[in-house]
C-alpha cells in the first residue's frame, strides 16, 4: 500500500520554541536471551524503518528485531548463537554490496565475527574474522589504512592489546592481526575518528582494570604507501578512573574540534561512576564532570533529541534495582546543558541504548537493553510544542510513498523549499514548491531518501 509522509504535530520539532518528552516504556520483548549487553539499530531489511540488533552476554543469542513501522518489532529467526559472552555489535557494509551486515565480538571465545545480509534481512552465513581476539571486547569500524575498504579495531581485554584487521572490500579479512597497542591493561571501549585532521582515523581507548583505569589517544601515521602505524599520546585524557564502559569522539561545544564523552561504573560497591567530557586545551583535556542521579553511568550518546540542531547527550544507568535508569541532558550551545531529565525509572542494569527516528515522525526515539530483567524496550519521542508560526506546516502531506517518478505536496499555505539527500547525506535535489506541486524523482537510483522542508522537518521516502 503506499503511504502519505505526514508532517504534523509530532513532525516540527526542530524550531526555537520546540520541546519534547517521551511516552512511558513500551516492552519490545520481555524475554530476550539472558543477559542482554549490547544493541546496534540501521536499515536492515529494505524498507525505511530503522530496525534493532542486539547480543546477549549470557544467552549466546544474536537477535534482530524487525520494525513493523507503527512503533511495534517483530523479532527474526536468530542470527547466531555460536559466539559466547557477545560483548560488542554493530551495522556496516563490509563486502559492499550495499547492505548493513552484522559484526559482533564474543568475549568467551575471543572471536570477532561478521554475518552478510543478503538485503531483506537474511543472515546466513557466520564468517569469523579472528577467533584469537583473547576477550574480544570493544571494535570500531572504519577505513584505517585509507583503501576505501572498511576495516575493523578491536581490544583484546586479556590480552592487553588493540588489533585491527584489514578488509580487502569484500568481507575478507587479514588472518594475522595489526598491533595498534600492547600497552594498556585490559583495554575495553573504543572508538575511531579523525581528531587531528590530517585524512587518517585516530583510535580512541579506554581501559577497565577497575583501578587506576585511563583513557588514551593513538594518532595514526598513515604513510603515502598505506602503511600504519599508531603513536600514543604522550599526555593522557585521564588517568585514575574506575572502570571506563563507553569513550566516543565528540564536539561537544560546538568548536568544530573533536571533544571526548566517557563514562565511568561504579564496580564492586565502589564510588559511585561519573559522566565526564573532556575538552582539549592545547596542552592536554580539562574534565568536566556532569551531575547525574545515575549511579552506575553506562553508554552515553551525542544526539539532537528535541530537533533544534544541538546534539543532547543520552545516558543509561548500569546499576540494578530501584532508580532512574535512563536521562538525557538537553543541549543549550556552547558547551552548556540544562540539568538532566528523566525518561524511565522502571529498568535495571539499562547498559545500552540505540537512538534513531524509529517511526519516522521527524523526532528520535529510544530503545534499550535491561540486562538484569532480558527486556527490550522502546520509548517514543513525543509532544512536540509548535511556535504559533509554525502552524502553518502542521497539515502538510506529501505522497505517495514508496514513489516510482513524482512526490506531491500539499496542504500549505506557502511556497517551501524542498531537499532531498541519499544515504550519505549528499543533496541530490532542491526544488521551491507550491501547494499541489510535484517534484520529479523519476531519475533518482532506487533506495531510501531523506526529504527535508526548509531546511527544518524531515523524514524519509523511499524510491522504487
Amino acid at each position: 500500500m503506499k503511504q502519505k509522509l505526514l508532517f504534523g504535530f509530532a513532525m516540527l520539532g526542530y524550531f526555537a520554541m520546540a520541546q519534547t518528552s517521551f511516552l512511558p516504556k513500551a516492552t519490545i520483548n520481555a524475554s530476550t536471551g539472558d543477559a542482554p549487553y549490547t544493541m546496534t539499530s540501521g536499515l536492515i531489511d529494505g524498507d525505511a524503518f530503522p530496525d534493532i540488533v542486539i547480543g546477549t552476554y549470557l544467552g549466546n543469542t544474536l537477535e534482530w528485531y524487525k520494525n513493523n513501522g507503527d512503533n511495534t518489532f517483530t523479532i527474526q529467526p536468530l542470527i547466531t548463537t555460536t559466539l559466547e559472552g557477545i560483548g560488542f555489535t554493530k551495522l556496516a557494509d563490509l563486502n559492499g554490496d550495499g547492505f548493513l551486515d552484522v559484526i559482533a565480538s564474543g568475549y568467551s571465545n575471543d572471536s570477532v565475527a561478521w554475518y552478510p545480509n543478503d538485503g531483506s534481512g537474511n543472515f546466513l552465513t557466520e564468517n569469523i574474522i579472528s577467533s584469537a581476539v583473547a576477550g574480544a571486547s570493544g571494535f570500531s569500524v572504519g577505513d584505517i589504512n585509507n583503501d576505501t575498504f572498511l576495516d575493523i579495531a578491536v581490544t583484546a581485554y586479556n590480552n592487553n592489546e588493540v588489533l585491527w584487521f584489514s578488509n580487502d572490500g569484500t568481507g575478507t579479512f587479514t588472518l594475522d592481526a595489526n598491533k595498534i597497542d600492547d600497552t594498556l591493561v585490559n583495554p575495553g571501549a573504543m572508538d575511531m575518528k579523525d581528531i587531528d585532521g590530517d585524512g587518517d582515523l585516530d583510535v580512541l581507548v579506554g581501559t577497565a582494570f577497575y583501578g587506576s583505569d585511563v583513557i588514551e589517544i593513538f594518532r595514526n601515521n598513515l604513510a603515502i604507501d598505506g602503511t600504519v602505524s599508531f603513536t600514543k599520546d604522550a599526555t593522557s585524557v585521564a588517568t585514575g578512573k574506575t572502570g571506563m564502559f563507553h569513550v566516543s569522539f565528540e564536539d561537544i561545544d560546538g568548536d568544530a574540534d573533536l571533544d571526548i564523552l566517557a563514562t565511568e561504573v561504579s564496580y564492586g560497591g565502589g564510588p559511585t561512576g561519573n559522566l565526564y567530557w573532556y575538552e582539549d586545551n592545547g596542552t592536554g583535556y580539562t574534565e568536566t564532570i556532569f551531575t547525574t542521579t545515575l549511579t552506575n553511568p553506562a553508554m552515553a550518546l551525542f544526539r539532537d533529541l528535541d530537533n533544534d540542531g544541538l546534539n543532547d547527550i543520552v545516558l543509561g544507568n548500569g546499576a540494578s534495582g530501584v532508580g532512574n535508569d535512563l536521562v538525557w541532558f538537553k543541549n543549550n550551545g556552547s558547551g552548556n546543558f540544562d540539568v538532566e531529565d528523566v525518561i524511565d525509572d522502571t529498568q535495571s542494569q539499562a547498559f545500552v541504548l540505540a537512538i534513531e527516528d524509529y517511526d519516522n515522525d521527524g523526532d528520535l526515539d529510544i530503545a534499550t537493553s535491561a540486562y538484569n530483567q532480558d527486556a527490550l524496550n522502546y520509548f517514543e519521542n513525543q509532544k512536540i510544542v509548535l511556535s504559533v508560526s509554525d502552524v502553518q506546516f502542521q497539515n502538510l502531506t506529501i505522497y505517495p510513498n514508496p514513489t516510482k517518478d513524482y512526490l506531491t505536496f500539499e496542504g500549505f499555505n506557502t511556497n517551501i523549499n524542498v531537499s532531498v539527500f541519499d544515504v550519505l547525506g549528499k543533496q541530490v535535489l532542491a526544488k521551491n514548491i507550491t501547494d499541489g506541486e510535484t517534484l520529479n524523482v523519476s531519475e533518482l537510483a532506487t533506495g531510501i531518501y531523506t526529504i527535508k522542508i526548509n531546511n527544518q522537518v524531515s523524514s524519509k521516502f523511499i524510491k522504487k
